[in-house]
């Protein structure tokens, strides 16, 4: 899903803009021609656009305007937010698993267990576009593409971004075998096998998995179970307030010079000690297995094993090792793995350990196949992008002008497509942009918090929805909270220990006024907000925050009733009205609280409270100081008159992991987000539930691998761990194959209950905010996730470039756009 997601920002950005169009016509069949240049900045090219080894996000939007997928994603009925599938580099795409059993067995797919065949989801046939052409006039074939995918997955080149075809759920059957072939891999254990202690079997002093391969402690090398970090980070970072350094210093000096240390009874003892060694860390023996790794080794294989084969000329086929539904695969092939064999071959080193290639690094070195292709580059300073006469889309009109038109129909009607002529980027600070987009030298800016203010009513300013949720995450540990008390600078913090304390917090917060306070966020009042679709590929208006069980969930946790006699007629209704804010239940929880911690000796009335906030990764702005000052005032109103002395929130910034410092015991609250999977609201609870698979924020909250939660399903009450209960809806869960009403209540109850723990509370939902210069403008207003505002492809010009010229002049060369 994050090919889909980097799709979708690609569909509604345009050189990293997320806006919506100006004032202006949806559309025209009509040839619009002239000059049309769209102007953008960045902080910083790419400086690898080969799609084989690109890795940042600037390499990728080289890449963008140099290549084009199988298929992509447009709009069909902009007024109903109806999206559609449109074909691009291929004709069709077609499931033929049913009449392809063979391919099964010939590239060993895996099938569920049990099966000896499968009649969908594995063998997908692409009819190739045969129009298509590099910009050098060169037919792209079926053998261009088998001979991109052998270099791209070539064991000699161990190229980065084939980890997009030998793992995942699009991954090509018997790719992973023949990329590794005749290598050994240190495969981590938490994020494959998941052996635990107890599997792993003693061999000559050591130990090995069941299989015999070997195992070593992963101590300086990047672990999944810590979000990518080291234990040598970590230990170096905390020291001893966290682990046994002196175990750690031993079991460093058995590691080899690739950070790696031998699994055995001596190292297994210093890892414990090492892990143990503090409560608040949290760990026990059993999770010395987080830190393993096992080698597993590949023999050799020959590309005939891999499921990427020649149909004929213009016809591939192509083998998942597991099984993908259609739309999903659709998603992997919104982009290919083509390159052109002669450039890519002229460019190859094998004077080193691996055969590299200079493809996709230059000017000299990249050919376009796409709409545009690079004209001139700047290192550091500009790259200029320019249409691609030998893309199979332009027509050529009687001024010679380029034009294309969509080979599917918008809104019932065929239209104009990539209307921009020429594109460029240059290389500048955010400062520097404010002022070139003034004097219309840029197509869009980004203000930053700071600006939002100045610009928050300007018709040309746009905000897109982000699935992020910006939350408080807390600490509620009551033996850490008193050392945070102690030795890091709060006092009486442990009052956060008390549900109702923050409960009562939580319904003081006036998120209306919150998010005005500060532009650039909306209300929330829920864990996911209006992104998420269960089913979107299906049913575009799957939302799940419309769904009458997520709506009944949030009116159950703010206690919004509805139905005759009540104040509102509809579960619509009553949960439109919900705002999260309510200061009289606030203050009586206040009240109870203190009460509460008063008789359990943990808080003397009247006293002052101090808190620290991980706020920020970078230093506070005077945003940040302003949602700070206003919790300040939300919770003192709540509190005053309820025991509770003057309460003081402190934010603090320029904290290089708040996510971890939270648990650790750095600081008492955290402010942070999590979103992302926008179309999978079932697996979104892993996040909070399943420290497996992800390090949990709360984690010193409590353990949701031994807590359980009881959810009625079907008129059944069913009792599991919150842990089983976050896995259960995906993979090989137990209501993973559910009908969307069950699994929807399932989630549903999970974020009420979730919520009720209060050890996060909702605050705001992130958007991307946009100003769109007057000189430009998207198909449609109506934002849609699925195509955003119709992106690049759909986008019109007000202005040709000349026009633009002459009107900033008459505006006296600076714009307005308060």
């Amino acid at each position: 899903m994050k090919k889909l997601i980097a799709m979708l920002l690609a569909l509604v950005m345009c050189l990293g803009m997320m806006t919506a169009c100006s004032s202006g016509d949806e559309g025209t069949t009509e040839a619009v021609t002239g000059n049309f240049t769209y102007n953008a900045y960045t902080t910083a090219l790419g400086t690898n656009w080969n799609p084989h080894t690109w890795e940042t996000n600037a390499d990728d939007t080289m890449l963008s305007y140099l290549s084009e997928g199988f298929v992509d994603l447009s709009i069909k009925d902009s007024a109903n937010g109806v999206y559609q599938w449109v074909y691009g580099m291929a004709t069709s795409i077609e499931d033929v698993t049913a009449s392809a059993q063979d391919d099964l067995t010939k590239y060993a797919v895996t099938l569920p267990e049990g099966a000896t065949t499968a009649d969908a989801g594995y063998v997908y046939e692409i009819k190739l576009n045969p129009e298509a052409k590099w910009e050098d006039g060169t037919a792209i074939n079926a053998d261009t593409y088998v001979y991109s995918m052998q270099q791209l997955l070539a064991p000699e080149m161990k190229n980065y971004r084939a980890n997009l075809y030998i793992a995942g759920e699009s991954a090509i059957a018997g790719g992973a075998n023949y990329y590794y072939q005749g290598s050994s891999v240190w495969m981590d254990n938490s994020a494959n096998a998941n052996y635990a202690v107890t599997d792993y079997v003693a061999a000559d002093g050591a130990y090995t998995t069941p299989n015999g391969e070997p195992v070593v402690i992963a101590v300086a090398q990047p672990l999944d179970w810590l979000g990518g970090d080291t234990l040598q980070t970590y230990v170096e970072y905390y020291g001893e307030a966290m682990f046994d350094v002196a175990a750690y210093e031993s079991l460093l000096a058995l590691c080899d010079e690739e950070g790696y240390a031998p699994y055995n009874d001596e190292t297994i003892a210093l890892l414990t000690s090492i892990i143990t060694y503090s409560a608040d860390w949290g760990e026990t023996a059993e999770n010395v297995k987080d830190y393993t790794m096992y080698q597993q080794t590949y023999p050799e294989a020959t590309f005939e094993s891999v499921g990427l084969y020649k149909v004929d000329d213009y016809t591939i086929r192509y083998v998942c090792q597991t099984a993908i539904e259609k739309n999903y695969f659709l998603t992997s092939c919104t982009s290919t793995w083509l390159v052109y064999e002669s450039l890519y071959e002229a460019g190859k080193d094998t004077s080193g350990e691996l055969t590299t290639t200079d493809y996709g690094t230059s000017l000299e070195t990249s050919i376009s196949y796409g709409p545009y292709k690079m004209e001139s580059i700047q290192a550091d300073k500009q790259v200029v992008f320019v249409q691609n006469e030998n893309w199979y889309g332009w027509e050529k009109t009687e001024d010679g002008s380029l034009v294309s038109y969509t080979n599917f129909e918008v809104d019932g009607a065929v239209q104009q497509q990539y209307q921009t002529t020429k594109i460029v980027i240059d290389v500048m600070e955010e400062s520097g942009a404010k002022q070139a987009f003034l004097k219309g030298e840029l197509s869009s800016w980004s203000p930053n918090a700071e600006e939002l203010t100045t610009y928050a009513t300007s018709d040309q300013l746009y905000k897109v929805d982000e699935t992020y949720t910006m939350s408080f995450f807390f600490n509620t540990n009551v033996d850490m909270l008193k050392e945070m008390d102690n030795s890091k600078g709060n006092t009486n913090s442990v009052v956060l220990s008390n549900t109702n304390f923050r409960k009562a917090f939580s319904l003081a917060v006036d998120r209306s006024e919150y998010v005005t306070a500060t532009p650039g966020y909306k209300a929330a009042y829920a864990i996911m907000n209006n992104l998420y679709f269960y089913d979107v590929y299906n049913d575009p208006t799957s939302s799940y925050r419309g769904s009458d069980e997520a709506m009944q969930a949030i009116c159950n946790l703010y206690g919004v009733e509805y139905g005759d006699c009540k104040a509102y007629a509809t579960l619509k209704e009553a949960y439109d009205s919900i705002t999260g804010y309510n200061l009289t239940e606030a203050k009586n929880l206040m009240k109870t609280a203190c009460d509460e911690l008063v008789a359990a000796g943990l808080y003397t009335a009247g006293e002052e409270i101090h808190i620290r906030i991980g706020w920020a990764k970078a230093a506070l702005e005077s945003a940040d100081n302003n949602q700070i000052a206003l919790m300040n005032k939300y919770i003192n109103a709540a509190a005053e008159g309820s025991g509770f002395g003057t309460i003081t929130l402190e934010g603090i910034g320029n904290i290089e992991n708040r996510y971890n410092d939270v648990p650790a015991g750095e600081y008492a609250i955290g402010y942070g987000a999590w979103g992302g999977a926008a179309f999978y609201p079932f697996r979104n609870f892993q996040v909070y539930c399943d420290p497996d698979q992800y390090a949990i924020n709360e984690a010193a909250c409590w353990d949701p691998t031994t807590e359980t939660l009881t959810i009625n399903v079907n008129g059944e009450d069913v009792t599991m761990t919150w842990q089983a209960w976050s896995g259960a809806l995906i993979g090989s869960g137990a209501y993973a194959n559910a009908d969307f009403e069950t699994m929807l209540a399932i989630t549903a109850a999970m974020e009420e209950e979730y919520l009720k723990l209060y050890y996060r509370i909702p605050l705001c939902g992130t958007t991307a905010c946009e100003l769109l210069s007057y000189k430009v403008g998207y198909y449609t207003e109506d934002y849609n996730i699925m195509y955003g505002f119709g992106g690049l492809r759909l986008m019109h010009y007000n202005y040709t470039d000349e026009e633009w010229t002459a009107f900033v002049a008459e505006q006296g060369g600076t714009l307005s756009y308060e």
